[in-house]
């Protein structure tokens, strides 16, 4: 599987959480979590954690083919768990955690995986993890109606962190990457042929917010667009469309612009 990849922070001024990795027949992407007023526990912080899960998990998705997704992602998250477990408090509220998107050619068919608000496009279709968006559409909403940095934003946006804290890795909540591999077995999964579907694609909400919040593209459009512009192209346009739009009136969102990553997968069965 070739694959192309960019990551851009969100802001000069804080490290990119985003983080994406890749081997000969899997790619992962990874979106850090910040728990803003939340103890972590964590000495290496977000970025740290983020990057070394999505090494993590193409080390066992790759490492043995056969090894189903969902069980690659556990493997994964314990052995981060373990390589901080004597320094760092996990069962602090914010230790790091991380939304997930990851897919492996393997057999002549695209094996996915999506947990929380990554997203995966293969064949012009988008597999999402709308959890937590339904569970907390209507704080995030809220929040987004003050204006972008005002004392009422922080406070609207400490609600729903707070919220989202009491249900995250919770039954009738939602899921993400942290300290528990348990939380894998709540990944959506999926596998389709990779011969006739075209290339796919890996990302974060980050760069995923062309299409779904910018509505720039609809998802079916939005695979031979990124074939031809790359990576980087998609980035750019998503910038400047955040350019356009810095207060954040005519689509509201909850900072200027955020961390994005995303990677093209096209399959070795189709050279």
């Amino acid at each position: 599987m070739d694959v192309i990849a960019a990551t851009e922070a969100g802001s000069a001024l804080v490290p990119n959480e985003d983080a994406v990795a890749a081997g000969r027949s899997v790619v992962a992407v990874a979106d850090g979590v910040t728990s803003l007023g939340l103890p972590t526990g964590c000495v290496h912080g977000t970025p740290w954690y983020a990057a070394s899960l999505v090494r993590a998990i193409v080390a066992h998705a790759e490492g043995d083919p056969r090894l189903p997704l969902d069980r690659a992602l556990a493997e994964a998250i314990g052995q981060v768990a373990a390589a901080h477990a004597g320094t760092c408090d996990l069962t602090a509220p914010g230790t790091p955690s991380a939304t997930v998107a990851v897919i492996r050619e393997y057999a002549g068919r695209f094996d996915h995986l999506v947990l929380s608000d990554a997203t995966v496009v293969v064949g012009g279709t988008a597999i999402r993890d709308r959890r937590a968006e339904n569970l907390f559409g209507e704080l995030a909403a809220a929040a987004m109606r003050t204006p972008m940095g005002s004392a009422e934003r922080r406070e609207r946006t400490a609600e729903m962190i707070e919220a989202q804290r009491l249900l995250r890795n919770a039954p009738g909540g939602y899921w993400l990457a942290g300290a528990a591999p348990e939380a894998a077995g709540h990944a959506l999964t999926g596998s389709v042929p990779a011969t006739g579907t075209g290339p796919a694609a890996v990302m974060t909400d980050g760069a995923a917010a062309l299409v779904d919040l910018y509505g720039q593209l609809t998802w079916r459009a939005a695979l031979p667009w990124l074939a031809e512009a790359g990576p980087e192209g998609w980035l750019r346009r998503v910038r400047a469309v955040e350019a356009s739009d810095p207060r954040g009136r005519r689509w509201p969102r909850h900072k200027p612009g955020d961390d994005a990553t995303i990677a093209l997968c096209r399959p070795s069965s189709g050279k």
